[in-house]
């Protein structure tokens, strides 16, 4: 788990020294360094359904760890997809599910990451929808 938040600590002090719209810019800059998901796996298991907009993830496994491929239409999902991949890809699937499993709300995550109220409740549905996906998929592996 602190490979997570060792990965995730530029996004978190990125977020600490913006304010107001310049954080909704920086996120939207991370969107589009998003790993896309092929066209093809683009489909209804892979499909978020908390989410506003249409959005999809792929799990890849490589022994106990684990990349994401994913993509949205909203600009906004996009960025929100890219802080779990900088935040998961390459670690081990225990790591995620503990990290996952330490914040008890949206609200104490984005707290973290430092995004704050920047993001909408229908936005912060869909990046926990994202989450609880993820959650799911690792523990039906």
């Amino acid at each position: 788990m602190n490979n997570i938040k060792k990965n995730l600590k530029d996004i978190r002090e990125g977020f600490t020294i913006l304010s107001g719209q310049d954080k909704l810019v920086y996120l939207i800059d991370l969107g589009k360094k998003l790993d896309l998901i092929d066209i093809k796996d683009q489909v209804n298991e892979n499909k978020i359904h908390a989410c506003t907009s249409q959005t999809w993830i792929k799990l890849v496994y490589n022994g106990e760890n684990v990349s994401f491929k994913a993509n949205s239409e909203s600009t906004m999902v996009k960025g929100l997809l890219k802080i779990i991949q900088i935040g998961f890809n390459g670690t081990e699937q225990k790591d995620i599910l503990n990290f996952i499993d330490e914040f008890d709300s949206a609200e104490d995550l984005f707290a973290w990451i430092n995004i704050g109220t920047t993001i909408s409740s229908q936005r912060q549905n869909g990046f926990i929808g994202s989450l609880n996906y993820i959650k799911e998929e690792l523990h039906g592996k």
